[in-house]
């Protein structure tokens, strides 16, 4: 019974340590936030459109609608980045 006993204790230690060591410190997300400019051609002279960055808890995203027109002839631009907590630094 005693073997058992110190089995069950062992393997439940084992179990503890390999559940902590997973978890593990908590990291801050951060991910690189972008907004991205239209233009009607290949020129890059008249802009047709955007599509604003955003955070969404800590990953980077895009707002649900662009503005305007949305072409292949696209400059993006890096506006910050975001934080787990939803924060935009620039």
């Amino acid at each position: 019974m005693t073997i058992r006993l110190k089995l069950l204790s062992a393997v439940a230690a084992s179990v503890a340590v390999f559940v902590g060591a997973a978890a593990g410190p908590a990291v801050a997300l951060s991910e690189p936030l972008y907004s991205y400019l239209y233009y009607s051609d290949a020129t890059l002279t008249e802009q047709v459109g955007s599509w604003q960055g955003v955070c969404y808890n800590g990953w980077a995203g895009v707002t649900q609608y662009p503005d305007g027109q949305v072409t292949q002839y696209e400059v993006r631009v890096r506006i910050g980045t975001c934080t787990d907590n939803g924060t935009i630094y620039e």
